[in-house]
Protein backbone atom coordinates (compact mmCIF):
# COMPACT_ATOMS: atom_id res chain seq x y z
CA UNK A 1 0.00 0.00 0.00
CA UNK A 2 1.17 3.19 -0.92
CA UNK A 3 1.74 6.30 2.08
CA UNK A 4 -1.73 7.83 2.85
CA UNK A 5 -2.75 10.40 4.84
CA UNK A 6 -6.19 11.72 5.31
CA UNK A 7 -8.17 13.97 7.27
CA UNK A 8 -11.63 13.58 8.15
CA UNK A 9 -14.07 15.59 10.10
CA UNK A 10 -17.71 15.57 10.11
CA UNK A 11 -18.10 12.70 8.56
CA UNK A 12 -15.96 13.07 5.41
CA UNK A 13 -12.24 11.97 4.07
CA UNK A 14 -9.93 14.10 2.43
CA UNK A 15 -6.90 13.00 0.95
CA UNK A 16 -3.93 15.29 1.87
CA UNK A 17 -1.74 13.58 -0.75
CA UNK A 18 -3.66 13.24 -3.52
CA UNK A 19 -7.07 14.49 -5.71
CA UNK A 20 -10.68 15.15 -3.91
CA UNK A 21 -12.73 14.87 -6.53
CA UNK A 22 -16.03 16.29 -4.04
CA UNK A 23 -13.74 19.90 -4.10
CA UNK A 24 -12.11 19.63 -7.04
CA UNK A 25 -8.87 20.15 -5.34
CA UNK A 26 -5.68 17.41 -5.32
CA UNK A 27 -3.29 18.01 -2.69
CA UNK A 28 0.60 17.54 -2.59
CA UNK A 29 1.41 16.26 0.82
CA UNK A 30 5.23 18.19 1.27
CA UNK A 31 6.37 16.51 4.67
CA UNK A 32 5.29 17.06 8.34
CA UNK A 33 6.66 18.44 11.87
CA UNK A 34 5.76 17.19 14.96
CA UNK A 35 4.60 13.56 14.16
CA UNK A 36 7.81 12.12 16.59
CA UNK A 37 7.70 11.60 20.08
CA UNK A 38 5.26 13.84 22.13
CA UNK A 39 6.21 17.11 23.83
CA UNK A 40 6.75 16.27 27.46
CA UNK A 41 7.56 17.89 31.01
CA UNK A 42 9.60 15.88 33.64
CA UNK A 43 7.88 16.81 37.24
CA UNK A 44 10.38 16.95 40.14
CA UNK A 45 10.65 17.58 43.64
CA UNK A 46 13.16 19.36 45.72
CA UNK A 47 13.51 19.83 49.94
CA UNK A 48 15.44 22.67 50.97
CA UNK A 49 18.47 21.17 51.69
CA UNK A 50 18.43 18.64 48.34
CA UNK A 51 21.00 19.04 46.22
CA UNK A 52 19.60 18.48 42.75
CA UNK A 53 16.17 17.16 42.79
CA UNK A 54 14.04 14.12 42.53
CA UNK A 55 12.18 13.55 39.48
CA UNK A 56 8.95 11.84 40.39
CA UNK A 57 7.40 11.24 36.71
CA UNK A 58 6.35 13.27 33.83
CA UNK A 59 3.32 14.17 31.73
CA UNK A 60 2.92 14.63 27.95
CA UNK A 61 1.99 18.33 26.71
CA UNK A 62 -0.58 18.81 24.01
CA UNK A 63 0.60 18.27 20.19
CA UNK A 64 1.26 20.96 17.42
CA UNK A 65 1.84 19.19 14.07
CA UNK A 66 2.49 20.78 10.73
CA UNK A 67 1.69 19.80 7.34
CA UNK A 68 3.19 21.50 4.64
CA UNK A 69 0.96 21.51 1.83
CA UNK A 70 1.24 21.98 -2.33
CA UNK A 71 -1.75 22.50 -4.54
CA UNK A 72 -0.81 23.52 -8.31
CA UNK A 73 -3.02 26.30 -10.08
CA UNK A 74 -2.29 27.45 -13.69
CA UNK A 75 -4.83 30.25 -13.80
CA UNK A 76 -6.05 32.96 -10.86
CA UNK A 77 -9.42 30.80 -11.16
CA UNK A 78 -8.24 27.99 -10.33
CA UNK A 79 -6.14 29.17 -7.28
CA UNK A 80 -9.37 30.54 -5.53
CA UNK A 81 -10.69 27.40 -6.22
CA UNK A 82 -7.75 25.65 -4.41
CA UNK A 83 -8.15 28.08 -1.80
CA UNK A 84 -11.79 27.35 -1.20
CA UNK A 85 -10.90 23.55 -1.45
CA UNK A 86 -8.46 23.95 1.66
CA UNK A 87 -10.34 26.08 3.97
CA UNK A 88 -13.25 23.30 3.62
CA UNK A 89 -11.38 20.88 4.88
CA UNK A 90 -9.44 22.68 7.63
CA UNK A 91 -12.38 25.11 8.74
CA UNK A 92 -12.81 25.74 12.44
CA UNK A 93 -14.40 22.89 14.43
CA UNK A 94 -15.41 22.40 18.31
CA UNK A 95 -15.20 18.73 17.21
CA UNK A 96 -12.02 16.63 16.69
CA UNK A 97 -10.87 15.49 13.35
CA UNK A 98 -9.13 12.88 12.38
CA UNK A 99 -5.65 12.71 11.06
CA UNK A 100 -4.58 9.59 9.65
CA UNK A 101 -1.33 8.12 8.30
CA UNK A 102 -1.26 4.58 6.56
CA UNK A 103 1.82 3.09 5.25
CA UNK A 104 2.71 -0.83 4.14
CA UNK A 105 3.77 -1.20 7.77
CA UNK A 106 1.23 0.59 9.58
CA UNK A 107 -1.74 2.47 10.30
CA UNK A 108 -1.91 5.45 12.85
CA UNK A 109 -3.98 8.25 13.87
CA UNK A 110 -4.34 11.27 15.83
CA UNK A 111 -7.20 13.63 17.14
CA UNK A 112 -6.69 17.26 15.79
CA UNK A 113 -8.30 20.51 15.97
CA UNK A 114 -7.16 23.05 12.99
CA UNK A 115 -5.59 26.19 14.38
CA UNK A 116 -4.12 27.89 11.89
CA UNK A 117 -1.78 28.55 8.72
CA UNK A 118 -4.35 28.87 5.87
CA UNK A 119 -3.62 32.84 5.78
CA UNK A 120 -2.65 32.49 1.71
CA UNK A 121 -0.33 35.17 1.96
CA UNK A 122 0.35 35.20 -2.02
CA UNK A 123 2.18 37.52 -4.44
CA UNK A 124 0.35 36.67 -7.69
CA UNK A 125 3.08 37.50 -10.04
CA UNK A 126 4.96 34.43 -8.44
CA UNK A 127 2.18 31.99 -9.95
CA UNK A 128 -0.79 30.77 -8.67
CA UNK A 129 -0.32 27.47 -6.70
CA UNK A 130 -1.23 27.33 -3.51
CA UNK A 131 1.66 26.63 -0.60
CA UNK A 132 0.55 26.61 2.62
CA UNK A 133 1.29 25.02 6.07
CA UNK A 134 -1.49 23.67 7.62
CA UNK A 135 -1.08 23.34 11.86
CA UNK A 136 -3.30 21.18 13.93
CA UNK A 137 -3.40 20.78 17.60
CA UNK A 138 -3.75 17.44 19.33
CA UNK A 139 -4.97 18.04 22.63
CA UNK A 140 -4.20 14.16 23.72
CA UNK A 141 -0.98 13.82 21.44
CA UNK A 142 -0.35 10.10 21.79
CA UNK A 143 -0.92 8.11 18.17
CA UNK A 144 -3.26 5.05 17.87
CA UNK A 145 -4.13 2.37 15.96
CA UNK A 146 -7.50 2.80 14.66
CA UNK A 147 -8.66 -0.97 14.69
CA UNK A 148 -10.51 -1.21 18.03
CA UNK A 149 -8.89 -3.97 20.59
CA UNK A 150 -11.50 -6.47 21.99
CA UNK A 151 -9.70 -8.25 25.08
CA UNK A 152 -10.55 -11.87 24.61
CA UNK A 153 -9.60 -15.06 27.51
CA UNK A 154 -12.10 -17.58 27.77
CA UNK A 155 -12.56 -17.52 31.91
CA UNK A 156 -14.31 -20.21 34.61
CA UNK A 157 -17.48 -19.33 36.02
CA UNK A 158 -19.08 -21.05 38.91
CA UNK A 159 -22.87 -21.77 38.44
CA UNK A 160 -24.76 -23.74 35.92
CA UNK A 161 -23.20 -23.01 32.57
CA UNK A 162 -24.73 -21.94 29.35
CA UNK A 163 -22.09 -21.03 26.61
CA UNK A 164 -22.38 -17.32 25.55
CA UNK A 165 -19.88 -15.78 22.63
CA UNK A 166 -18.61 -12.43 24.64
CA UNK A 167 -16.08 -9.87 23.57
CA UNK A 168 -14.78 -11.23 27.30
CA UNK A 169 -16.36 -14.91 26.64
CA UNK A 170 -17.13 -16.68 29.74
CA UNK A 171 -19.79 -19.57 30.06
CA UNK A 172 -22.73 -17.75 31.35
CA UNK A 173 -24.65 -19.82 34.45
CA UNK A 174 -27.62 -18.15 37.07
CA UNK A 175 -25.49 -18.15 39.92
CA UNK A 176 -21.97 -15.84 39.34
CA UNK A 177 -19.13 -15.13 37.70
CA UNK A 178 -15.71 -15.24 38.17
CA UNK A 179 -13.51 -14.30 34.77
CA UNK A 180 -10.03 -13.71 34.44
CA UNK A 181 -9.17 -12.12 31.39
CA UNK A 182 -4.52 -12.47 30.24
CA UNK A 183 -3.37 -10.75 27.42
CA UNK A 184 -0.36 -8.45 26.44
CA UNK A 185 -0.48 -4.85 25.04
CA UNK A 186 1.89 -4.35 22.07
CA UNK A 187 2.13 0.02 22.38
CA UNK A 188 4.31 1.57 24.00
CA UNK A 189 1.58 4.23 25.77
CA UNK A 190 -1.05 3.38 28.27
CA UNK A 191 -4.60 2.99 26.88
CA UNK A 192 -7.57 3.89 28.63
CA UNK A 193 -10.30 1.39 27.71
CA UNK A 194 -14.07 2.02 27.59
CA UNK A 195 -16.14 -0.82 29.61
CA UNK A 196 -19.85 -1.66 28.28
CA UNK A 197 -21.73 -4.12 30.89
CA UNK A 198 -25.01 -5.29 30.55
CA UNK A 199 -26.91 -6.97 33.20
CA UNK A 200 -28.41 -8.53 34.66
CA UNK A 201 -25.37 -8.44 37.69
CA UNK A 202 -25.07 -8.09 40.78
CA UNK A 203 -22.05 -6.32 43.06
CA UNK A 204 -19.82 -6.34 39.51
CA UNK A 205 -16.02 -5.83 40.74
CA UNK A 206 -13.32 -5.27 37.49
CA UNK A 207 -9.84 -5.43 39.08
CA UNK A 208 -6.45 -4.98 37.16
CA UNK A 209 -4.95 -7.13 39.42
CA UNK A 210 -1.68 -6.34 37.61
CA UNK A 211 -1.97 -2.97 39.08
CA UNK A 212 -4.21 -3.09 42.09
CA UNK A 213 -6.90 -0.94 40.08
CA UNK A 214 -10.61 -2.05 40.58
CA UNK A 215 -14.24 -0.72 39.85
CA UNK A 216 -17.16 -1.82 41.42
CA UNK A 217 -20.76 -1.26 41.41
CA UNK A 218 -22.39 -1.04 44.33
CA UNK A 219 -26.39 -2.86 43.64
CA UNK A 220 -27.71 -4.12 40.36
CA UNK A 221 -27.38 -3.70 36.85
CA UNK A 222 -31.12 -4.56 36.10
CA UNK A 223 -31.61 -6.86 32.72
CA UNK A 224 -31.81 -5.03 29.61
CA UNK A 225 -30.20 -1.98 31.04
CA UNK A 226 -25.95 -1.28 29.55
CA UNK A 227 -23.95 0.42 31.65
CA UNK A 228 -20.47 2.02 29.95
CA UNK A 229 -17.66 3.08 31.80
CA UNK A 230 -15.95 5.48 29.90
CA UNK A 231 -12.18 5.81 30.99
CA UNK A 232 -10.74 7.68 28.46
CA UNK A 233 -9.55 11.51 29.59
CA UNK A 234 -11.69 14.22 28.69
CA UNK A 235 -14.08 11.59 29.69
CA UNK A 236 -14.35 9.34 33.07
CA UNK A 237 -17.76 8.79 33.17
CA UNK A 238 -20.31 6.14 33.95
CA UNK A 239 -23.63 6.14 31.90
CA UNK A 240 -26.59 3.74 31.43
CA UNK A 241 -28.18 3.01 28.18
CA UNK A 242 -30.51 6.52 28.82
CA UNK A 243 -27.23 8.67 29.20
CA UNK A 244 -28.10 8.68 32.99
CA UNK A 245 -24.87 9.32 35.41
CA UNK A 246 -24.46 6.14 37.42
CA UNK A 247 -21.50 7.33 39.21
CA UNK A 248 -22.44 7.87 42.52
CA UNK A 249 -23.43 3.78 41.77
CA UNK A 250 -19.68 3.33 41.99
CA UNK A 251 -18.51 1.60 45.36
CA UNK A 252 -15.77 3.38 46.82
CA UNK A 253 -12.94 1.97 45.89
CA UNK A 254 -13.25 2.34 42.26
CA UNK A 255 -10.46 4.26 40.28
CA UNK A 256 -11.88 5.59 37.16
CA UNK A 257 -8.67 7.73 36.37
CA UNK A 258 -6.14 5.13 37.02
CA UNK A 259 -7.78 2.06 35.66
CA UNK A 260 -5.94 1.73 32.37
CA UNK A 261 -3.89 -1.24 29.78
CA UNK A 262 -0.84 -1.14 30.43
CA UNK A 263 2.57 -1.91 28.63
CA UNK A 264 2.70 -5.45 28.09
CA UNK A 265 1.15 -8.28 30.27
CA UNK A 266 -2.37 -7.38 31.84
CA UNK A 267 -4.48 -9.39 34.28
CA UNK A 268 -7.96 -8.61 34.86
CA UNK A 269 -10.57 -10.70 36.54
CA UNK A 270 -14.79 -9.70 36.36
CA UNK A 271 -16.64 -11.28 39.26
CA UNK A 272 -20.56 -10.62 40.47
CA UNK A 273 -23.78 -12.40 40.86
CA UNK A 274 -27.13 -13.06 39.95
CA UNK A 275 -25.66 -12.92 36.12
CA UNK A 276 -27.78 -15.15 33.18
CA UNK A 277 -27.04 -15.52 29.66
CA UNK A 278 -27.68 -12.09 28.74
CA UNK A 279 -24.91 -10.79 31.32
CA UNK A 280 -22.00 -9.38 29.00
CA UNK A 281 -18.62 -7.62 30.08
CA UNK A 282 -16.96 -6.27 27.05
CA UNK A 283 -13.47 -4.19 27.25
CA UNK A 284 -12.42 -2.23 24.49
CA UNK A 285 -8.95 -0.12 23.83
CA UNK A 286 -6.79 1.50 21.29
CA UNK A 287 -3.38 0.49 20.82
CA UNK A 288 -1.64 3.28 21.42
CA UNK A 289 2.11 5.15 20.42
CA UNK A 290 4.35 8.39 21.57
CA UNK A 291 4.90 8.86 18.35
CA UNK A 292 5.20 7.93 14.42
Amino acid sequence: MPYSITYTTAGTTYNLNGANAGIGVTIRYLGDQGFGMAPMQRITQRGPLQQGDTDVGYRLDPRIIQLPLLVEAMTMDTGYTARKGLLKIFTPANGAGILRVTTDLYDRAILVVPMGGLDFNQDPQSGYHIRTVVQLRAADPTWYDPTIVNAAQTPTITGTPTPVPLTIPWTAGSSSINSTLNFTYDGDFISYPIISVTGPITNLLITHTTTGYAIGVSGTILVGDTWTFDLRYGQKTVTDQTGANKIANLTSGSSLADFAIILGANTITVTGTTTTSASTVNITYYTRYTGV
